[in-house]
């Protein structure tokens, strides 16, 4: 299978080179909203009658970067029960359940739960069974950054996918970025350099949180349900890593400690005499962008006395530059991803951090750093982030599931979800448990 997959899959250096081939690949039905309203809005008004009418008379499966893009419905049940059909309506195939699809790629527990509360693993897992029911009726398979969503252990699934539409001899095209399926941690040089940066010590409480995860959408089944958290007090140094696989709630972790999500208890973060909450980079960070143009996230107020989102922007990238420049790998990316008045994902993620780091948060949070960049900018990135961080104050937490970052943080939380314990009492659909290994 390594040769097959390394036949079918094509490099690229930059996000917006992988998009636009993926967008042929899809006949320009998908609009871009990585550069804000206008670049989405000139895409979705070239969309021709004769382009939809392409994918009726070649029907293709295909996987956007951001897996969520391509599920049109509220639950896994109703995604697979539509693709059921429409394997169905073309050639009367009747042999794979939703049931049976939904256990071969691990969703059997989430198939009625909304799919707005997936996690980032759960998600991909789910549009890998939409197109795998997609293969009765497709002529290929297109699939953007197959190797960035899930960990080691979920592999499996995309595996499983894959040797599906080789064994009806169907087309499969994985557009890759570089280095995206490197599972090689970062180099000893690159982690000792930014150790030199002076590391902030924090600390994080939880006490008796819930989470909420909203009702299912089965009408029989339609009670709210709760993910519950351990207690935790752990002294932490920045940078912290927050590992984990696909599914275990690290992504809840990082949501409760910002606020983005409503949570019954205590959850704090404290850096010297401050206590608050901390600021998120989310690994869906288009969808973050809320289609704001880069002008748009770079007006965003900010506190009296303190850098403009612009400085720190520039400072970001000056270090981001340096550590490329330092590489023996480097990509000659930045600049040219951009075109004209739009910017490239790295400009608008690098925004999206000075933002934040304007107000003085508790912390920063950066959710799956890597997405949408190739490895040396990703490590290149990150480490910009970091050091221009501590400058602030700011201590920073990672959440990842790639090995990676893991000779990098000077302290890290481990996370795994467990089921529910057997008491009737517990009114939780399944705990998360947390691990610390402090400096």
């Amino acid at each position: 299978m390594k040769e097959s997959l390394l036949r079918s899959t094509k490099y690229f250096n930059t996000y917006e080179e992988r998009e636009e081939t993926f967008r042929q690949r899809v006949f320009s039905v998908i609009p871009r909203k990585y550069s804000g309203p206008k670049l989405f809005w000139r895409d979705f008004g070239g969309i021709s009658l004769n382009e939809l009418l392409k994918l009726i008379e070649q029907p293709i499966a295909y996987i956007t970067s951001n897996p969520r893009d391509c599920l049109a419905f509220g639950t896994p049940w109703q995604v697979l029960t539509a693709a059921q059909l429409c394997a169905q309506n073309q050639n009367n195939d009747l042999s794979l359940s939703v049931e049976k699809v939904a256990e071969d790629f691990g969703l059997h527990e989430n198939l009625f739960q909304p799919i707005r509360t997936l996690s980032g693993g759960e998600t991909v897992k789910l549009a890998l069974a939409k197109a795998y029911l997609y293969a009765a009726f497709s002529q290929r398979l297109t699939i953007a950054s197959p190797f960035s969503w899930l960990s080691r252990d979920n592999r499996l699934y995309f595996q499983r996918l894959f040797q599906h539409y080789v064994n009806r001899s169907l087309q499969v095209e994985l557009l890759a970025l570089e280095g995206e399926d490197s599972n090689e941690q970062v180099d000893n040089s690159d982690a000792r350099q930014n150790k030199t940066t002076q590391p902030i010590d924090f600390s994080i409480s939880l006490k008796d949180v819930r989470i909420s995860l909203g009702s299912s959408l089965n009408p029989i089944h339609s009670q709210d349900t709760f993910a519950a958290v351990d207690d935790l007090q752990a002294d932490l140094t920045s940078p912290c890593l927050i590992v984990g696989e696909n599914g275990q709630g690290k992504s809840l972790i990082a949501k409760i400690i910002t606020g983005a999500i409503a949570s019954q208890g205590n959850a704090k973060l404290n850096r010297k005499n401050k206590s608050g909450p901390a600021r998120l980079l989310f690994q869906d960070v288009i969808n973050q962008t809320l289609l704001r143009s880069f002008d748009a996230i770079a007006a965003l107020s900010y506190r009296v006395g303190l850098a403009k989102p612009l400085e720190i922007y520039d400072k970001i990238l000056s270090e981001y530059r340096l550590y490329l420049n330092n590489s023996k790998n480097a990509p000659a990316d930045f600049g040219k991803a951009g075109k004209g008045e739009f910017r490239s994902l790295l400009q608008i993620k690098a925004i999206l951090v000075a933002v934040r780091l304007c107000g003085q948060p508790c912390a920063l949070i950066l959710d799956e750093p890597d997405w949408g960049l190739n490895r040396e900018s990703a490590i290149a990135f990150v480490l910009a982030i970091i050091k221009v961080s501590h400058a602030l104050g700011t201590p920073v937490l990672l959440i990842s599931h790639k090995p990676w970052w893991l000779k990098l943080p000077n302290s890290t939380i481990s996370v795994r979800r467990t089921p529910k314990e057997t008491d009737k009492n517990k009114n939780y659909s399944f705990q998360i448990k947390l691990t610390c290994d402090g400096p």
